[in-house]
C-alpha cells in the first residue's frame, strides 16, 4: 500500500531541494552534504562498487543517489539491498546512505500525521522509526520492493508510537498524593503542595528535569488565571498528546525513584 501522496518509486535524489534549517531533517541534510564533500567517502564508495555490481561506476555518494534515482524500481531495490548488506556487515556509511535515500519518505509520513503532534516531534519520530527499520530490515526474507517495505514498516512504527502516546494518561495530583506521598518523609495540607514538594525533590535528585517538573505543574496545578491541560501544553510548545506522554513518563520516573529510595511505611 503506497504512502498517501507519494509515488510508488520515490527516494531522495541529489537534485531535490533540501531543507537546511535547524530541524532534525535540516541537520541530517547538512551532515549529508558534508559527507558528500569529504574525499574520504570516495574511497568507501569505490570499495562498495568493487564488492557489489549494482554499484558499479559509482565514485562518490552523489553517484549512488543518482544511480537510485535513474534506476527502475527493481534496480533501485538491488542497490538498496547492496547498501543494506554493507550496513549489516558494520558499514555505518552504507546505512546512513539508505537513511538519506529514504529520508523524503520519512518526511512525507510525518506530514500525513499532521495534527497528532508538533512537526518537529513527528519528524523526529519518523526518522527514528526509519533508522530502526533500516537497521533491522530482513534482507533475505524481503528482497523485493525494498523501498516500499521500508516505507511501510516506518509508517507502521510511527502509527504505533502515536497510538501509544494517545493512550497514555498522566496521573492527576490527587491520585499522585494518595499513591506516592505516603512514601515521602514530609507532608503538606494539599495535593498541590505535596506535588510541588515531590517534584522539587525529584529535580534535586536528578530524576527529572526542571522543564519536566514545570510542565507537570502547569498541566495539573496551573497558576491562578491560567488554564491547565491542553492550554498548558500549548504554552510549552507541545501538542496535548505529546505533553501527556512527556508528563506521564516523568511521573513514572518519580514513582520508581521514590519506591527505590524510601521504604514504604508499614
Amino acid at each position: 500500500m503506497p504512502i498517501p501522496g507519494a509515488p510508488a518509486h520515490d527516494v531522495t535524489c541529489t537534485g531535490a531541494r533540501r531543507r537546511t534549517d535547524a530541524s532534525l531533517v535540516g541537520r541530517l541534510n547538512g551532515e549529508w552534504s558534508r559527507l558528500c564533500a569529504d574525499p574520504r567517502t570516495e574511497s568507501a564508495v569505490a570499495h562498495w562498487a568493487r564488492r557489489h555490481p549494482e554499484l558499479a561506476g559509482c565514485l562518490a555518494l552523489e553517484d549512488v543517489e543518482l544511480a537510485v534515482t535513474a534506476a527502475d524500481a527493481e534496480q533501485a531495490d538491488r542497490i538498496l539491498l547492496a547498501l543494506l548488506r554493507l550496513a549489516r556487515a558494520g558499514d555505518s556509511l552504507a546505512g546512513r546512505t539508505v537513511l538519506q535515500l529514504m529520508l523524503g519518505k520519512a518526511v512525507r509520513i510525518a506530514t500525513t500525521r499532521a495534527g497528532r503532534d508538533t512537526k518537529p516531534s513527528l519528524e523526529h519520530t519518523a526518522v527514528a522509526a526509519l533508522w530502526t527499520t533500516i537497521a533491522t530490515y530482513p534482507i533475505e526474507r524481503r528482497p523485493a520492493k525494498v523501498a516500499a517495505n521500508i516505507a511501510m514498516e516506518t509508517l507502521r512504527a510511527v502509527t504505533g508510537e502515536l497510538t501509544h502516546q494517545l493512550s497514555e494518561t498522566p496521573t492527576s495530583p490527587d491520585v499522585l498524593a494518595a499513591d506516592l506521598m505516603p512514601l515521602t518523609p514530609s507532608k503538606r495540607t494539599t495535593a498541590d503542595h505535596e506535588l510541588l514538594d515531590l517534584l522539587t525533590w525529584a529535580v534535586d535528585e536528578g530524576t527529572i528535569t526542571a522543564a519536566d517538573a514545570t510542565l507537570i505543574l502547569d498541566i495539573y496545578t496551573p497558576a491562578p488565571g491560567s488554564e491547565g491541560g491542553a492550554a498548558a501544553a500549548e504554552r510549552h510548545g507541545l501538542s496535548w498528546p505529546a505533553a501527556r506522554q512527556r508528563a506521564s513518563r516523568a511521573i513514572r520516573k518519580v514513582a520508581r525513584q521514590l519506591r527505590a529510595d524510601v521504604p514504604t511505611a508499614a
